[in-house]
Formats: structure tokens, sequence, C-alpha cells
């Protein structure tokens, strides 16, 4: 295979929509004739932007008002760059459940190859204040795996770290044609030991699932999570991810009892009338184990979409059928210049147990950051969404959320507020709650520049924020990852410590 060839053809890869796929009925869902089918993998430099989608009428029933702001906004710490090199997009950042001053965080990297992904991690043992970088291991220069395969390119990064000491890098790995279609895949995780700073090398990166020849399967938006409660399941390590065929898709999880040296064969989440219309799957774990995996499901055509959430309450050896998390939603149609989606941010009260779900919708001109939460500790009912952003001006997109061992919220996201007809001109604001949801602090912008996009660009279709090992009041709280700018302007992962006064 000419790698020369290949390098300018794969940097134009892009999402795909599917085309017309026939849906059958679900239980609670309308006939889905044509839904929007969303491969999130391959974002090389100059994807293309999503073509446009025809807008909508406001979903009825689900407008909740704001939440009173009355705790004060975040005290913020400085913007720190954890890596050198650009351009850069696509982050994801954890702490340590032991020692919340050892941070983790990983990005798709395009400095290499031509502009081939290759990800780079970043870990911190001070908090953030300083980081040491690395890309995940290669080979000739490329990613290579356990099995000994060296592949083009990977993606969609993702981190975690456990109890016992271990911390993981999910990603994708990616192999395309001359005609730069991806011809196989693989869903991999690198494990290593923490101690004063992990070490990853090849021997450690485990198939969860993988094809090494050419394939009409592929494997797409993968998340991780471990589990450090107390329970009997306290070690597993599980993954999800969107398994396409070519003509549909749907959402899968696999576990590792062994810290991810051996996966599960992967189980089905999603019930088989909903396949072809889901995807952006995130999986998160309670304070007694039991396991969420919460997805969208795409609903009329694809302009409408709600997210689903399922439970396991035997270490994900099988789950629940899957229920409403949210009520129907209108998709982003802003975003014109570069890719954004209404998929889950998940998280668990590792103190209470109760589930939050973040994620931006546009029922009208300007898009909205909502936030629901279980009506109970571990219950699969939700309360009604409310809006989280304090100011109405302007668009919102790829929020994350995580909560700490105090039971605070801490949730950020992309907002144009300062550019409010201009969504290429963005911030990161940031917010939290102390009260599971009955109040929310005064939104705060985290980043000191603007993050700038433009035509053909790409920000990722994520980001990130850690969770503080925290139990006292004026300690960290937070530790948001992103983007400080699309891959066009050199894009660089920033971080910053975020402090509940």
């Amino acid at each position: 295979m000419n790698r020369s060839t290949l390098r300018p053809i794969l940097a134009l890869l892009t999402l795909a929509f599917a085309g017309a796929l026939g849906i059958a009925q679900c239980q609670d869902q309308p006939a889905v004739n044509s839904p929007l089918i969303v491969k999130t993998i391959v974002p090389h430099m100059n994807s293309i932007a999503q073509p446009g989608r025809t807008s909508v009428a406001p979903v009825q029933g689900q407008e909740v008002l704001p939440p009173a702001f009355t705790q004060p906004p975040y005290i913020l710490g400085p913007v720190v760059a954890p890596t050198t090199t650009a351009p850069e997009a696509e982050e994801h950042v954890t702490s340590d459940p032991n020692n919340f001053l050892n941070l983790l965080a990983m990005i798709s990297d395009f400095s290499l190859n031509g502009g081939f992904n290759t990800s780079k991690w970043a870990f911190s043992k001070n908090g953030g204040t300083t980081w040491r970088q690395s890309f995940v291991p290669r080979q000739g220069g490329f990613p290579v795996t356990a099995d000994s395969h060296v592949w083009q390119a990977n993606s969609d990064p993702v981190v975690a770290i456990d109890k016992l000491g271990n911390a993981y890098l999910a990603n994708l790995y990616l192999q395309a044609d001359t005609q730069g279609n991806v011809t196989n895949d693989g869903y991999y995780v690198c494990v290593a030991t923490l101690k004063s700073g992990p070490s990853f090398s090849k021997a450690g990166c485990h198939a969860v699932r993988t094809s090494l020849k050419p394939s009409t399967a592929l494997e797409d938006k993968p998340w991780l999570a471990v589990d450090n409660s107390s329970s009997a399941f306290s070690g597993n390590v599980y993954a999800v991810w969107t398994h396409f065929t070519p003509t549909s898709d749907m959402i899968f999880l696999s576990r590792s009892t062994n810290h991810g040296v051996t996966w599960s064969k992967a189980i089905q989440i999603n019930p088989a009338s909903q396949n072809g219309a889901v995807q952006g799957s995130q999986v998160a774990v309670g304070p007694k184990g039991e396991v969420y995996v919460s997805y969208e499901l795409f609903t009329g055509t694809g302009a409408t979409g709600k997210h689903e959430i399922a439970k396991s309450t035997n270490g994900g050896v099988s789950f629940g059928a899957a229920v409403a998390q949210t009520p129907q939603f209108t998709n982003l149609t802003f975003c014109m210049d570069y890719r954004c989606n209404s998929f889950p941010a998940l998280a668990v009260n590792p103190k209470t147990g109760f589930i939050y779900d973040v994620y931006t919708d546009q029922p009208g001109a300007n898009s909205k950051t909502r936030f629901v939460r279980s009506k109970t500790a571990a219950g699969l009912t939700f309360t009604a969404p409310l809006i989280i952003n304090d100011a109405t001006a302007g668009q919102r997109l790829m929020p994350a959320v995580s909560s700490d061992l105090s039971g605070d919220v801490n949730i950020s996201w992309f907002d144009s507020r300062h550019s409010p007809t201009n969504p290429d001109v963005l911030d990161i604001f940031a917010t939290y709650t102390k009260d599971n949801g009955a109040s929310f602090a005064t939104n705060v912008q985290v980043n000191a520049s603007h993050i700038t996009a433009s035509a053909n660009d790409f920000l990722g279709d994520y980001s990130g924020i850690a969770f503080g090992n925290c139990t006292v009041i004026h300690c960290p709280h937070g530790v948001p990852a992103w983007a400080s700018a699309g891959l066009n302007e050199g894009g660089r992962m920033n971080t910053s410590l975020l402090m509940v006064p």
C-alpha cells in the first residue's frame, strides 16, 4: 500500500451520512424512514463540513426555565497547554481517584505523517500545572498494537484511571485504501501502571474488537469507563461504541475483568428495533457497581432525536431494556463550518448515585445546554431538562460533565455568546451545581482567548472535564479540556483548574 498516495487522500476523509435505511418501529417511537446516521471516524484535516439539515419546529413540552444561578462562579486557574504539537482536536481528560493531582488527558494530533491522526496523551502529577506528553505506541511513525498490526491512524481518544493504579487509553485504529475509504478498523485500549507517570507500550494495547483485514463492518465513537466502586465488580473496565454494518448500526458493549488485557464478546445495548438510528454512546459506573449506557436515538429523518439509557446490575453481563432519558429534541443545525452533534454527556454521582446527562439542542434560532438527572438515586426516570446556559445569545455545543466525591457536578461546553451571529468564534463556559441541580453557579468563561474555526474545519465531536477528588469546600473540583482553535487554525489541547469558592 502506497502511504505517500494515501496521506493526502486520507486527510480529506470526513463524516459520511448513510443513505435512507428502513427502521422497524419500536415501542415508544414512530417509524424512522430515513435516519441521519453519523459516522465519527477519521476526522482528518480539512474535513468537509456536514450538509445542512432542514429546520423543524421546536419539539413541544420540553422547554423548562433555567434554574436559579445563585451559586458563585468557579475560581479559575491559569490556562495551560499540556502538549506542544499542532494541530490537534477532540480531547478527553480524567483524574486519579486516589490523588486528584494526577491527571491524564489525550487528544487527536495531526502533526505527523502528512496529516494522519495520531493520538497524543499527556500526564500531570501536580494538578495540571505541568505535563509530560507522548504519542501512543508507534512503529515506523505509525500507531501499533499488541497484535503487531501497524495502523495508518488512530482517533476518538478517551482516557480512564482506576483506583488500583491502572491508566487506560481508548482509541479507534484505522486503515484506508488508495481512494481514501476506510477499509477496516479496530477499537483498542492501551493500559499501563500509573505510578509516578504511565509508560504505555505496544504490548499493552489490546483489542476490544478489531478487523486486521478489509471488512464491511466498522467500529465507531468509542467510550470507556472503569468501576472504582467498592462493589463485587470493582476493577471492571467497560467499553462501548457504535458498530456499523453496510446497512445498519447498533450500540455494543464489551467488558474486561483483567484490567484491559482481554475483553468479552460484545453484547448489544439498544433494542433491535432501533438499529440503524443510534450513535454517540457513553458509559458510566455508579457507586454500587451499576453500569449505565446512554446514546442518541435519531427520530423522524434525523433532524430530531432523544437519549436512551440502559442499566446493568450484574457487572455488564446483561442489561435491562433501554428507556427514554430525555424528551425528543431538535438536533443542532447552526454548525455549517464544522461538525457538531447532540450526543449525551453522561456522569454518575459517586457519592449519591444520581445519574446526569448534559446535551445541547436547538429548538429555535439559538441552541441551549440542557441538564437532566435521575429523579432517584440509580433510578431510570428523569427530570425535565433544565437550561443551564445563563445567556440566550449565541450557540452552544459539545458539553462535558463529571461529578466528584463531594457530590458536586461539574459541566463545561463550547459557547458563542460573545459572537452571537458567528458560531465560528467560541469560548469555553462552565458551571456547577452543589445541590443536585436545584441551583447552578453563574456561568464563567474559562479560556483566555477566543476559539476560532473556519470553513471545512474540525473541532472534534466532544470535549472533556475531569472530576476533583474533593470532599471539602475551597478545593479543586474540575479540570476541563478543550481545543484552543479548529484544525485549520492550529488548535492545541488546553486545560484549566476550576475551584468552587
